[in-house]
């Protein structure tokens, strides 16, 4: 079954614009997908052989009210791939960062698994630029997430509108996929690739961190179980523990079901962050 695979590139230069261009040609080599380059309205960028979908209204800035780079809000990106796979009758869309190489195996791993799974979830590999070597996987987060059509139509509202390459999304988003959806976690292969380069930003700085801190507040739940499971899965992988050791974790720990009393916390910790967001972005 064909996938519609989606991601956003950008006007970049240097080590960055080679990073993107080379992901982009690895892009244009995979069998049964659909490239998409999904853009702002205006003034958005596109590269050649790719097909670009200029629909996106809403960015970083006009949601935060703050100056910054100019980057895309995840759901929007979200509702226009699966959109796109509507039409094709894909029935199935993955969303990636535009410097991820992704493998001819995880494609084909979610296009024979169509009735298996509602969504994909896969951590990286780094690597080294110059040699190839590999760095290791980071686990710390995932970079590409992919999700069956029907599945989001029903749960996107869970999703708040976090920004693209800024911290947190993925931590809280594969925290709801794997609580809600019968998932697939892949950290362990190296499956999606990624050339390591200095972090141009710290989680949580720059102009938009305070409102990553506000969702993160508002998503405390789910983000807490993500935590518990990343530390459970250091103690495993420190121990040599077998895969499905692994998935046993991920079994106990993404389970969504909070009593009274912590439903009660969370929306006085909601209603804190909302005023202490308000206060922060001013008038």
């Amino acid at each position: 079954m064909t996938l519609v695979l989606g991601t956003h590139t950008f006007d970049a230069s240097g080590d960055a614009a080679r990073r993107q261009a080379a992901a982009l040609d690895s892009l244009r080599l995979l069998r049964g997908v659909i490239p998409v380059n999904v853009q702002f309205a205006r003034a958005g960028h596109s590269v050649p052989g790719i097909e670009t979908i200029a629909r996106l209204n809403r960015d970083s800035c006009t949601v935060t009210r703050r100056a910054g780079p100019r980057k895309p809000i995840l759901p929007d990106v979200l509702d226009l791939l699966c959109t796109r796979a509507e039409e094709t009758g894909s029935r199935r869309f993955v969303f990636m960062n535009a410097d991820i190489h992704l493998s001819q195996e995880a494609v084909d791993g979610m296009s024979m698994s169509a009735g298996a799974h509602d969504g994909w979830l896969f951590s990286r590999e780094d690597y080294d630029g110059q040699t190839g070597a590999s760095l290791g996987m980071a686990t710390a987060g995932t970079d590409v997430i992919a999700f069956s059509t029907g599945w989001w139509r029903q749960n996107r509202a869970r999703f708040r509108p976090y920004i693209v390459g800024e911290a947190v999304w993925d931590n809280v988003y594969t925290s709801i996929v794997m609580c809600h959806a019968n998932a697939a976690l892949e950290n362990r292969r190296p499956l999606a690739r990624h050339e390591a380069h200095p972090i141009a930003w710290s989680p949580g700085c720059g102009p938009f961190g305070r409102y990553t801190q506000y969702l993160a507040a508002l998503d405390s739940g789910y983000f807490s179980i993500w935590c518990r499971y990343w530390a459970g899965l250091q103690d495993l992988r420190c121990a040599g523990a077998a895969e499905e050791e692994e998935r046993a974790l991920a079994r106990e720990v993404f389970v969504w079901s909070p009593g009274a009393a912590a439903r009660a916390v969370q929306s006085l910790r909601g209603v804190r962050a909302s005023l202490r967001y308000r206060l922060s972005s001013g008038p």
